[in-house]
Protein backbone atom coordinates (compact mmCIF):
# COMPACT_ATOMS: atom_id res chain seq x y z
CA UNK A 1 0.00 0.00 0.00
CA UNK A 2 2.76 2.22 0.92
CA UNK A 3 4.56 1.73 -2.82
CA UNK A 4 1.03 2.32 -4.37
CA UNK A 5 0.80 5.82 -1.98
CA UNK A 6 4.49 6.62 -3.03
CA UNK A 7 4.17 6.07 -6.67
CA UNK A 8 0.59 8.26 -6.88
CA UNK A 9 1.98 11.18 -5.04
CA UNK A 10 5.17 11.02 -7.43
CA UNK A 11 2.85 10.67 -10.47
CA UNK A 12 0.90 13.85 -9.43
CA UNK A 13 4.05 15.96 -8.63
CA UNK A 14 5.45 14.98 -11.94
CA UNK A 15 2.32 16.01 -13.53
CA UNK A 16 2.70 19.25 -11.82
CA UNK A 17 6.11 19.94 -12.46
CA UNK A 18 5.56 19.47 -15.96
CA UNK A 19 2.30 21.57 -16.54
CA UNK A 20 2.50 24.90 -17.39
CA UNK A 21 0.06 27.31 -15.59
CA UNK A 22 -1.77 29.48 -17.30
CA UNK A 23 -0.95 29.17 -20.93
CA UNK A 24 -3.76 30.25 -23.34
CA UNK A 25 -5.60 27.56 -25.34
CA UNK A 26 -5.32 28.19 -28.97
CA UNK A 27 -8.93 29.52 -30.66
CA UNK A 28 -8.71 27.48 -33.38
CA UNK A 29 -10.20 24.49 -32.43
CA UNK A 30 -12.05 22.96 -35.15
CA UNK A 31 -9.59 21.45 -37.14
CA UNK A 32 -7.15 21.59 -34.40
CA UNK A 33 -4.14 18.48 -34.67
CA UNK A 34 -1.53 19.70 -31.83
CA UNK A 35 0.26 22.96 -30.85
CA UNK A 36 3.49 23.92 -29.86
CA UNK A 37 4.07 26.58 -27.00
CA UNK A 38 7.45 27.58 -25.13
CA UNK A 39 8.64 29.13 -21.76
CA UNK A 40 9.80 31.92 -23.81
CA UNK A 41 6.31 33.65 -24.03
CA UNK A 42 2.45 32.54 -24.26
CA UNK A 43 2.65 32.76 -28.42
CA UNK A 44 1.35 29.53 -29.82
CA UNK A 45 2.22 27.45 -32.87
CA UNK A 46 -0.76 26.19 -34.05
CA UNK A 47 -0.84 22.50 -36.51
CA UNK A 48 -4.17 22.41 -38.15
CA UNK A 49 -6.06 19.99 -41.08
CA UNK A 50 -5.63 21.94 -43.67
CA UNK A 51 -9.32 21.35 -46.47
CA UNK A 52 -9.03 22.69 -50.21
CA UNK A 53 -12.26 23.76 -51.78
CA UNK A 54 -13.39 20.57 -52.15
CA UNK A 55 -13.75 20.05 -48.66
CA UNK A 56 -11.06 17.33 -49.39
CA UNK A 57 -7.61 17.14 -47.12
CA UNK A 58 -4.88 19.37 -49.63
CA UNK A 59 -2.52 17.25 -51.29
CA UNK A 60 0.13 20.15 -51.44
CA UNK A 61 -0.17 21.66 -47.62
CA UNK A 62 -2.39 18.86 -45.55
CA UNK A 63 -1.72 20.82 -42.01
CA UNK A 64 -1.74 24.58 -41.67
CA UNK A 65 0.70 26.34 -39.34
CA UNK A 66 -0.50 29.27 -38.17
CA UNK A 67 0.82 31.21 -35.01
CA UNK A 68 -1.22 32.85 -32.52
CA UNK A 69 -0.17 36.17 -30.89
CA UNK A 70 -1.31 36.15 -27.16
CA UNK A 71 1.20 38.73 -26.55
CA UNK A 72 -1.19 41.04 -29.11
CA UNK A 73 -4.67 40.58 -28.34
CA UNK A 74 -4.57 36.56 -29.46
CA UNK A 75 -4.52 37.62 -33.40
CA UNK A 76 -3.78 35.02 -35.65
CA UNK A 77 -0.94 35.33 -37.99
CA UNK A 78 1.29 32.95 -40.68
CA UNK A 79 4.17 31.87 -39.58
CA UNK A 80 7.48 33.92 -40.80
CA UNK A 81 9.88 32.16 -43.50
CA UNK A 82 12.55 32.56 -40.88
CA UNK A 83 10.25 30.73 -38.54
CA UNK A 84 8.98 27.91 -41.36
CA UNK A 85 12.88 27.22 -42.36
CA UNK A 86 14.60 26.69 -39.26
CA UNK A 87 11.73 26.05 -36.50
CA UNK A 88 8.17 25.44 -37.02
CA UNK A 89 7.82 24.67 -40.31
CA UNK A 90 7.06 21.15 -41.72
CA UNK A 91 8.91 18.89 -43.96
CA UNK A 92 6.34 15.34 -45.31
CA UNK A 93 5.95 13.01 -47.39
CA UNK A 94 2.98 12.73 -50.06
CA UNK A 95 -0.41 11.13 -48.78
CA UNK A 96 -0.21 7.67 -48.54
CA UNK A 97 -2.91 5.06 -47.26
CA UNK A 98 -4.67 7.83 -45.78
CA UNK A 99 -1.39 8.66 -43.64
CA UNK A 100 1.79 11.44 -43.86
CA UNK A 101 4.81 11.51 -42.56
CA UNK A 102 6.29 14.83 -41.24
CA UNK A 103 8.79 16.43 -39.14
CA UNK A 104 9.06 19.17 -37.30
CA UNK A 105 12.00 21.03 -39.29
CA UNK A 106 13.64 21.80 -35.94
CA UNK A 107 13.18 18.12 -34.48
CA UNK A 108 13.92 16.26 -38.09
CA UNK A 109 14.75 12.86 -35.63
CA UNK A 110 11.70 13.08 -34.27
CA UNK A 111 9.33 11.25 -36.28
CA UNK A 112 5.37 12.25 -37.11
CA UNK A 113 2.13 10.28 -38.47
CA UNK A 114 -1.41 12.55 -39.53
CA UNK A 115 -3.45 9.80 -39.49
CA UNK A 116 -6.47 10.52 -41.63
CA UNK A 117 -7.83 6.86 -41.67
CA UNK A 118 -10.90 7.82 -39.95
CA UNK A 119 -12.31 11.31 -41.30
CA UNK A 120 -14.02 12.43 -38.61
CA UNK A 121 -10.84 12.10 -36.29
CA UNK A 122 -7.77 12.75 -37.80
CA UNK A 123 -4.72 12.23 -35.08
CA UNK A 124 -1.17 12.79 -34.93
CA UNK A 125 0.99 10.14 -34.02
CA UNK A 126 4.49 9.88 -32.58
CA UNK A 127 6.87 7.81 -30.71
CA UNK A 128 8.60 9.48 -27.69
CA UNK A 129 10.54 7.47 -24.72
CA UNK A 130 9.48 3.80 -26.71
CA UNK A 131 5.62 5.18 -26.12
CA UNK A 132 3.28 5.50 -29.30
CA UNK A 133 1.21 8.63 -28.25
CA UNK A 134 -1.53 10.69 -29.89
CA UNK A 135 -0.14 13.88 -29.80
CA UNK A 136 -1.91 16.97 -28.35
CA UNK A 137 0.62 19.17 -27.77
CA UNK A 138 4.38 19.77 -27.20
CA UNK A 139 5.90 22.08 -24.78
CA UNK A 140 9.42 23.19 -25.49
CA UNK A 141 11.76 24.18 -22.34
CA UNK A 142 13.89 26.92 -23.98
CA UNK A 143 17.49 26.96 -22.26
CA UNK A 144 18.17 30.60 -20.08
CA UNK A 145 19.85 32.73 -22.26
CA UNK A 146 19.77 31.75 -25.98
CA UNK A 147 17.22 33.27 -28.76
CA UNK A 148 16.70 33.63 -32.31
CA UNK A 149 18.90 30.88 -34.53
CA UNK A 150 20.72 30.19 -31.87
CA UNK A 151 17.72 29.08 -29.29
CA UNK A 152 18.65 25.58 -27.39
CA UNK A 153 16.05 23.54 -26.00
CA UNK A 154 16.66 21.74 -22.42
CA UNK A 155 13.91 19.55 -22.66
CA UNK A 156 10.33 18.97 -25.17
CA UNK A 157 7.14 17.85 -23.45
CA UNK A 158 4.93 15.75 -25.59
CA UNK A 159 1.57 15.47 -24.24
CA UNK A 160 -1.25 12.98 -25.34
CA UNK A 161 -2.84 9.68 -25.04
CA UNK A 162 -2.16 6.43 -25.05
CA UNK A 163 -4.48 3.66 -25.00
CA UNK A 164 -7.18 6.57 -24.46
CA UNK A 165 -5.20 7.89 -21.25
CA UNK A 166 -3.43 11.30 -20.71
CA UNK A 167 0.20 10.82 -20.44
CA UNK A 168 3.23 13.53 -20.50
CA UNK A 169 6.50 12.17 -22.17
CA UNK A 170 9.67 14.16 -21.73
CA UNK A 171 12.21 14.09 -24.11
CA UNK A 172 15.84 15.50 -23.81
CA UNK A 173 18.06 16.43 -26.92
Amino acid sequence: MQKLLCCLFLLILSHHVFSQQNYPVPSEQKNLLFFIQHNQGKNTFVYSLNYDKQKGVNQQEPIKITRQLFDKGAEIRPLTSIQKKFAYGLTSDKILNQQIKFEIVSLPKQKFTLDLQDPDRPRVITTVNGKQLELHRIFLMLKEGTSGLNTKVDYILFYGTVNKKFTVQKLVP
